[in-house]
């Protein structure tokens, strides 16, 4: 009997009883349970709502973007359809002023020596256009030359017009003188020629007039030294010689002239009767504009003075409406009320010096008083832009808009109150009537000294940048220099030779044996020395150290030193585009290789 306590049917005291949340659970309860599903039924629903809604609107935006796409590309094809049209309609026209003749190729341009605006094309050249009777009518020949789009980084450098000299050079390529690289390249320099791949060179016949007007325009400051003191020159007599040998002229042009060792630089504003014009045969009248600097000045002061009617205008108006709505807020105000106790005395003082005085009733709202205060013709003010002060020592109160409503007794006034006019935009009360506010001329002058042009781009001499186009640049200036001077009268492309010392003596002697040591024989050193001394010692002071090649040069040339710098300037030009090409290429692994180990190390990070 004494196990019987041990083996009761009653709980076990140690045994933990299940909390009541869990014992709950284990009952069904349908209310809740339609609770739970009703909340996920909404948030299914509001998740599906939310995506229906970002799938249409990005519909949406798929469809705004394909429409934008179609109608850039729309537009894209109509321009692209228009440009075909015009080109060919431009061909039509070109191919009627030719006669039929078509020449289009692009050629490989190089620096030469010349002072006008004559190429030099390959012999292949001559012959296409021979076969298409170009030459049969005996007719000036006349070429445009354009940097294509598709070249020089997609830039359009420009388009000029041009004349041809001779057949010379070599297949693929065409000599550019100094002043056509400058129609093509403009502001951008010379040596721009030498990062394009090619120049077009089409064959066009240019219209002709017995009479034709050119206007020109000096770039940047003119004919002024440091944009103070003025050059003198003899304008006239530099053009004709400038223009002598010139072939045609084209609107954009930039005509360099040349005045006491420093380049000038004009630019063909206006050309009549048409844009492009063979000079051949024309009664030419030269007019020159005032300078780009004095243009921009004159125009300064003409939107400046524009400007100062147009303020002047505006103030006058301000003024007539203002004192319209002063008329009319007098006759809106009524009679002054008598003197009295519950009337109130006010002395406005004007910034000016001047003063109002006036009388109201104590119940009137402030409302009136600024009404009054408008009213008056000498208070010169706008609705809205003034406050009356009540001011004191110790005291000071602005009242506008704001207490307008407010009756003069509400806001304390006595039977006599004075009051200050404050203008909430200071300076307009000193503004006199009908007089705009027009800037000083100090402020003007420093608008003018705002402008920005271009600057005038000097011509630089070939150690400046060591250039094959600077050089013949060089080369064409000192002859146009020549030209200026007085030395020769240039009417054909010999005339253009420098005038050379003749050398006697010992001076022929040393050429000889300078010839003879670099490996000429005896008999054709002693007639290369004879013949070609003088220019062989001008080249040797060029830096040309190889005369056998110069000598033969100059027998395959006639003597012509020009055509043999020509010659050497454009082998030079060679010779540093392959040596450029060559290090390029040399250069082109290690910098691969470098690349890679950068990505490397960028992985690795």
């Amino acid at each position: 009997f004494w196990l019987k306590p041990f083996f009761s049917t009653r709980r076990n005291p140690l045994r933990r009883k299940a909390p009541v949340s869990a014992r709950k659970c284990d009952q069904f309860d349908p209310e809740r349970m339609d609770f739970t599903l009703s909340s996920k039924h909404k948030r299914e629903v509001e998740q599906r709502r939310k995506e229906a809604k970002r799938k249409l609107e990005q519909k949406k935006r798929d469809d705004e973007l394909r429409a934008a796409m179609e109608q850039d590309l729309l537009k894209r094809e109509e321009q692209r359809h228009e440009e075909i049209q015009q080109d060919r309609l431009r061909q039509e026209q070109e191919a009627l002023m030719n006669d039929g003749v078509r020449y289009r190729v692009q050629l490989q341009p190089y620096p030469c020596v010349r002072s006008d605006d004559k190429l030099e094309l390959p012999a292949s050249a001559l012959a296409e256009l021979e076969r298409q009777g170009a030459l049969e009518r005996g007719e000036l020949l006349t070429f445009s030359v354009s940097v294509p789009s598709t070249l020089g980084g997609g830039t359009v450098l420009g388009r000029t017009h041009a004349g041809v000299a001779e057949f010379t050079a070599e297949e693929g390529s065409v000599g550019v003188p100094a002043k056509v690289a400058l129609c093509l390249t403009k502001g951008a320099g010379l040596a721009t020629l030498a990062a394009v791949g090619k120049v077009e060179v089409r064959f066009v016949r240019l219209p002709r007039s017995a009479k034709s007007l050119v206007r020109f325009q000096p770039r940047g400051e003119g004919f002024h030294a440091g944009g103070a003191k003025a050059v003198s020159m003899n304008l006239e007599h530099v053009l004709q010689e400038t223009l002598r040998g010139h072939t045609t002229l084209t609107e954009g042009d930039w005509l360099p002239i040349r005045h006491e060792g420093s380049t000038f630089e004009l630019v063909v504003r206006e050309l009549e009767p048409e844009q492009q014009l063979a000079l051949i045969n024309t009664d030419l009248t030269v007019e020159v504009m005032p300078s780009e600097q004095t243009e921009a000045e004159l125009q300064a002061q003409e939107a400046l003075r524009l400007a100062q009617e147009a303020a002047a205008r505006e103030a006058e108006e301000r003024e007539q409406r203002r004192l319209e709505r002063a008329r009319r807020k007098a006759s809106e105000l009524g009679a002054e009320p008598p003197a009295g106790g519950d009337v109130v005395q006010l002395l406005v003082r004007l910034p000016g010096g001047g003063r109002l005085t006036r009388r109201f009733a104590r119940t009137e709202a402030l409302g009136r008083v600024l009404d009054w205060v408008e009213s008056e013709p000498d208070s010169r003010v706008e609705a809205g832009a003034f406050r009356v002060v009540q001011k004191w020592p110790g005291h000071c109160r602005e009242l506008g808009p704001a207490e307008a409503a407010e009756s003069l007794g509400s806001l304390g006034f006595a039977r006599q109150e004075a009051l200050f006019l404050q203008h909430i935009a200071p300076g307009e009360e000193n503004a006199d009537v009908g007089a705009p506010n027009l800037s000083s001329p100090a402020e003007a002058e420093g608008a003018k000294r705002l402008i920005s042009l271009p600057a005038r781009r000097l011509a630089v001499p070939a150690s400046a940048d060591g250039g094959a186009w600077s050089a013949a640049e060089a080369v064409a200036n000192s002859i146009l220099d020549s030209r200026l001077n007085g030395e020769g009268t240039p009417t054909h492309d010999e005339a253009e030779e420098p005038v050379l010392e003749e050398l006697h003596g010992n001076d022929l002697v040393e050429v000889f044996h300078r010839l003879k040591a670099q490996g000429m024989a005896a008999q054709e050193a002693a007639m290369a020395a004879k013949k070609y001394a003088a220019q062989l010692r001008e080249l040797g002071e060029m830096g040309i150290e190889d005369w056998v090649e110069a000598a033969r040069l100059l027998e395959t040339h006639g003597g012509r030193l020009v055509r043999v710098m020509n010659v050497l300037i454009k082998r030079a030009a060679e010779a540093e585009a392959k040596a450029t090409s060559e290090a390029a290429a040399a250069q082109g692994p290690a910098s691969e290789a470098i690349t890679a180990e950068e990505v490397a190390v960028s992985d690795v990070a």
